[in-house]
């Protein structure tokens, strides 16, 4: 749960789960002392009221007691802290600063197939940190709907994370609705780039490749294939994401992943269906890291569509389902 006892204006969540002090596993038997006292005042011969005041008092502090010692935590492993200036996390005293308000920064949410782990993708124009989310319990997606909603999935293999520096369903859900509240926007941009460092950005309403500019709210055509890639010793299988708007087009490529059984039990198992095809011409292709191909498809697949039957020479021929 997050924490804003820091310091006035910065809100904490821990990172990883967080054990009980020593003393909360014995809370009960400190608080049975004050009942026993409790005990035997009401036996004392003494006013009935005095007795039944000085006893009702030592229940009281029984129950206090009780709660105060048995809601005691260690302190976690880390924190990540949100303040005036941006985001940080915070581990053995060290710090590292992972985005800055002022900055324009993308969120992205990924996830296995399975939702069992979702990870927080946060990029921008210097950097990509990741912020790693444990499910501990199938119940706490429910406290999670924004989490859930914004996931794409991922490969297993590619989301690995230390459950010791986590944070819990619910503080991922904080973390993204002060995220949407201190940078506007931030939930619906993606910064990438390509094997030659030329920017691919989705910024809300636009994906912009290089100096090329698509427009999500104007109809456009997109595809998704899988091809073989010839090398001098072995043929790699790799993905491609077509996209054209009047007389641009450009194939977003990456590797597949090297496991690929997730693929049929996904929930956006649609973005996934690719016709497989002949090798992008190389002077249109953009080479993208894999794990963000699924979010801009999906970026994609909510814009407006043009209807007619694509003639790019690479996706005329479809020879079958991936």
């Amino acid at each position: 749960m997050g924490d804003k006892s820091a310091a006035p204006g910065k809100v904490r969540w821990p990172l990883g789960p967080r054990a009980p002090e020593p003393v909360a596993r014995v809370a009960w038997m400190v608080a049975l002392v004050p009942v026993v006292a409790a005990v035997g005042v009401a036996l004392e011969p003494w006013a009935v009221s005095l007795r039944a005041g000085v006893a009702l008092g030592l229940v009281g502090l029984a129950a206090v007691l009780h709660r105060v010692l048995s809601g005691k935590m260690r302190e976690p492993r880390g924190w990540l802290v949100a303040d005036e200036r941006g985001l940080r996390r915070v581990e053995a005293g060290r710090e590292s600063r992972l985005v800055e308000w002022r900055e324009s920064f993308g969120a992205t949410v990924l996830a296995r197939a399975d939702r069992s782990l979702f990870v927080v993708a946060l990029t921008s124009a210097r950097s990509t940190r990741f912020v790693p989310v444990r499910i501990a319990d199938p119940g706490d997606i429910e406290q999670a709907p924004t989490l859930v909603d914004r996931a794409t999935t991922a490969a297993e293999s590619d989301l690995r994370a230390d459950d010791a520096r986590a944070l819990s369903a619910a503080d991922a859900e904080r973390l993204l609705r002060t995220l949407a509240a201190r940078a506007p926007g931030a939930l619906e941009r993606m910064f990438l780039s390509d094997a030659d460092g030329e920017p691919v950005v989705l910024d809300r309403a636009e994906l912009r490749v290089g100096s090329r500019r698509i427009d999500l709210s104007a109809p456009l055509e997109w595809r998704a294939l899988v091809f073989q890639e010839l090398g001098s010793q072995a043929a790699s299988l790799c993905q491609a994401t077509w996209v054209r708007q009047g007389d641009g087009e450009v194939f977003l490529v990456s590797p597949m992943p090297a496991d690929t059984a997730w693929l049929q039990s996904a929930p956006d198992v649609k973005l996934m269906q690719a016709h497989r095809g002949d090798p992008p011409p190389r002077e249109l292709r953009r080479a993208i890291d894999h794990l963000f191909m699924l979010p801009l498809r999906r970026a994609l697949d909510r814009a407006p569509r043009i209807s007619r039957v694509p003639s790019s020479p690479s996706l005329a021929r479809p020879e079958g389902r991936a």
